[in-house]
């Protein structure tokens, strides 16, 4: 049974958090309850951040080994130096990506990345396809994205693709 698009479901805490019409005394609370069109774009918007969220690579002391996974490494780990033109770099670069999205995105229950092949060429970006069991009750929902890298900043764009 897949979520109906009209049922309410919690939205994220950042969501209820921000307020749109902070002017609007009379505005309701953004997202006590969304949908599930609603949901799906607030996941596409948070996934879209994270992978442009950049950490420079770090070795802790052994006292601090904690901080690995903590808050300071929020995002992708910066690959600006990673071969992507191969394809162990590409793989590499896939299971960053789905590392990072298991560490600080909750709401998916299960990741799959993996590199789309391009027929052009001469075409520079590379793709990344994002498959993903989304939380949601009363069951999960399957969510699919493709993101392209943009080759000179190595910025992400994310965008719901369906499956």
């Amino acid at each position: 049974m897949r979520v109906r698009s009209d049922h309410q479901l919690q939205a994220s805490i950042l969501d209820r958090l921000i307020d749109d019409e902070p002017d609007n005394q009379l505005s309701t609370s953004r997202g006590m309850a969304i949908n599930l069109k609603t949901l799906r774009a607030s996941v596409r918007r948070d996934l879209e951040a994270l992978l442009n969220a950049r950490i420079h690579w770090h070795t802790w002391p052994r006292q601090y080994e904690e901080l690995a996974t903590s808050v300071l490494t929020y995002g992708l780990p910066d690959f600006s130096n990673m071969p992507v033109s191969s394809t162990e770099g590409r793989e590499l670069l896939c299971q960053k990506v789905r590392d990072t999205i298991l560490r600080f995105e909750p709401r998916f229950i299960e990741v799959e990345v993996s590199c789309l092949e391009d027929d052009l060429p001469l075409d520079r970006i590379m793709r990344l396809r994002i498959n993903a069991l989304l939380w949601a009750e009363p069951e999960p929902e399957l969510i699919s994205f493709d993101s392209e890298v943009e080759p000179i900043n190595l910025g992400m764009t994310v965008q719901e693709t369906s499956l």
